[in-house]
């Protein structure tokens, strides 16, 4: 699903995310990061690559049209290197997102079974840790409580080590919300919200990243 209707599906369910702007050349990538508003984040669109930052896909804190110019050649060069420049369709331009806790929201479908829904750690590597608890859709607000105390970053969410803790509520929220939607449309297979920032309490979640794939 293109990463436009992936932002509004989730907007109509309440769960907001970052703003995004998908631009097929350089030229509108630097007009797009001008009405996004610097510094932003240079991402690579591409339908086939999942994991943008194992390719270079991924330019952080870009805060002039030079770095966005930059950051473009930079992901073509890295793709010639690895023979998939082809697979580069442009570039997502979004606004830098206030830090918080990086976690991760997920669903899966498997045929005759109901939506699996995961919680866990978020970032770069939620694949290494793999510190993802799950549950059977539908949800109560008591199994989206428990997945939150069911990860072993769960520190991370109290605060840790003086960082400030993450929006609790909020997260829960954002959990009984996806699994509404995933029970809403049958046609979701896949489903990743990675990163999943949650703020401070009372600042609310936003999704940086996210992805949704359908069958019908």
């Amino acid at each position: 699903v293109p990463v436009e209707a992936v932002r509004e599906v989730l907007a109509a369910y309440g769960v907001a995310a970052a703003a995004s702007v998908t631009a097929a050349d350089v030229d509108a990538a630097v007009a797009a990061a001008r009405a996004v508003g610097y510094p932003v984040a240079i991402k690579l669109a591409s339908a086939t690559i999942t994991h943008k930052s194992d390719v270079g896909g991924v330019v952080l804190d870009v805060d002039d049209d030079d770095g966005v110019r930059a950051a473009w050649a930079g992901m073509g060069d890295a793709l010639d290197g690895l023979g998939r420049r082809a697979e580069m369709d442009g570039v997502v331009v979004q606004p830098m997102i206030p830090r918080g806790v990086e976690t991760f929201v997920g669903a899966t479908r498997g045929a005759g079974f109901p939506p699996l829904i995961g919680f866990g750690t978020g970032g770069t590597a939620v694949e290494l840790w793999k510190d993802v608890v799950f549950r059977l859709h539908p949800l109560t607000d008591l199994d989206a409580a428990e997945m939150l105390d069911g990860i072993r970053g769960r520190a991370l969410l109290d605060g840790f080590r003086g960082a400030p803790a993450a929006d609790r509520a909020a997260l829960v929220d954002a959990l009984l919300r996806i699994d509404r939607l995933v029970g809403d449309v049958p046609e979701i297979v896949e489903l990743d919200l990675n990163p999943l920032v949650a703020r401070p309490p009372g600042g609310g979640v936003i999704v940086v990243d996210a992805r949704i794939r359908v069958e019908a």
